[in-house]
């Protein structure tokens, strides 16, 4: 076994490097091995900085861990959802039953809501929940709304307005989907406008 000689240059390097630094790089930027580099890092009594970027997300995570689940935790950090368990863990932070019941929650109605807009917008669902009773009739109402039609509170009524042109063609496929229509007129204005 051969002995290193340590240099001033080794040295400054050394100290400079080891505190910020990942022991591996330190001993490939002096070459010599990691064994060698953490000996006389303990003969100099170097001890490593705290990961200012594992303190950041320790930090968002003690804030944020009693209303927000691990994955939007995750999502925000940008980190995996066990590298924000295994922080929790290290932190010793728990939850109560209530606040994992609110969470879970929270979390089912963000999921139907993103589910319920990939039916209106006619794209493919993204988990097997069944959010709405008929797909296609929801989607005609959403499209014939954004065209300009007032939907009743009963959701199967929607009045035409007098200034627009009507779509036939979408008006027959919702009849037949059991939407119905009507035009606005004196007698039931009061009541589209009061919805």
């Amino acid at each position: 076994m051969r002995t290193i000689q340590w240099t001033d240059r080794m040295t400054t390097l050394l100290i400079e490097l080891y505190p910020v630094e990942t022991t591996s790089h330190t001993a490939m930027a002096l070459g010599i091995s990691e064994t060698l580099v953490k000996q006389k890092a303990r003969k100099l009594g170097l001890v490593k900085v705290a990961k200012t970027k594992w303190m950041e997300r320790a930090d968002y995570i003690r804030r944020h861990f009693h209303y927000k689940s691990f994955t939007q935790m995750a999502r925000d950090l940008g980190i995996s959802r066990s590298n924000v368990c295994n922080i929790a863990v290290k932190l010793g932070l728990k939850r109560s039953r209530t606040e994992t019941s609110c969470i879970i929650s929270q979390t089912r109605i963000e999921l139907v809501k993103r589910e319920r807009r990939h039916v209106i917008f006619g794209l493919e669902p993204l988990t097997q929940l069944k959010v709405v009773s008929n797909r296609a009739r929801v989607r005609i109402r959403s499209r014939l709304k954004s065209l300009g039609y007032v939907v009743c509170d009963e959701r199967v009524l929607l009045y035409a307005t007098d200034n627009f042109e009507r779509k036939t063609k979408l008006e027959s496929k919702a009849v037949k989907l059991g939407l119905s229509f009507l035009p606005i007129t004196g007698n039931n204005r009061h009541v589209v406008f009061t919805l």
